[in-house]
């Protein structure tokens, strides 16, 4: 049912972990590095963003259906508000917008739901005919998701290639288990 999942921002992944947070956890006390430190950041944000099905900060998404069910159950998370539902009734037309009392959206709860009254007629040939509008994601990142972000940094920062001869042995109740409690897990 759903296709994709678009950011319409690019995130500032400095408001989940500031680069003097992530150099203290490193013991780096200079600022040569600081560059590499924020791409590793980032990486590590993206990654984690991924494995949960979440944004760690707050921000705007299109998300995009291959067409209309009674419910519709979003593949990522924490979803604070739907703010628009659209859709294509044919090629090259404008997207019509679904009126707000035509469904509800559950957004306390992870996945979200939305559930439809009224399931208009799409444009068919479209792969893609809906397109859900929803703010996604933290206003806060939670400690446990912060911490796994600093466990990745660490991990990319001391191990700085694709491959090594020494055998790497995952930390007991690492960085997964962290992530275990907040991955959206879509089962429609």
């Amino acid at each position: 049912m759903i296709t994709s999942v678009q950011n319409t921002e690019t995130p500032d992944f400095s408001t989940v972990i500031s680069t003097a947070n992530l150099k203290a956890h490193l013991r780096v006390t200079h600022s040569d590095e600081d560059t590499l430190i924020e791409a590793y950041r980032t990486a590590a944000c993206l990654w984690v963003e991924n494995y949960c099905n979440t944004r760690l900060t707050n921000h705007t998404v299109n998300i995009y259906a291959s067409g209309f069910s009674s419910l519709i159950e979003l593949p990522i998370g924490p979803c604070i508000e739907v703010t628009a539902v659209q859709y294509s009734t044919a090629k090259d037309a404008e997207l019509s917008t679904l009126a707000a009392t035509e469904y509800y959206a559950e957004t306390n709860r992870n996945p979200a739901l939305i559930r439809f009254i009224t399931l208009p007629s799409v444009d068919t040939n479209n792969p893609s005919p809906v397109k859900i509008v929803a703010n996604i994601g933290y206003d806060t990142c939670p400690e446990a998701l912060v911490q796994a972000v600093r466990f990745m940094v660490g991990h990319l920062y001391e191990h700085r290639e694709a491959a090594e001869a020494a055998t790497i042995k995952e930390v007991p109740f690492g960085i997964l288990s962290l992530l275990e409690a907040y991955r959206t897990i879509s089962f429609i």
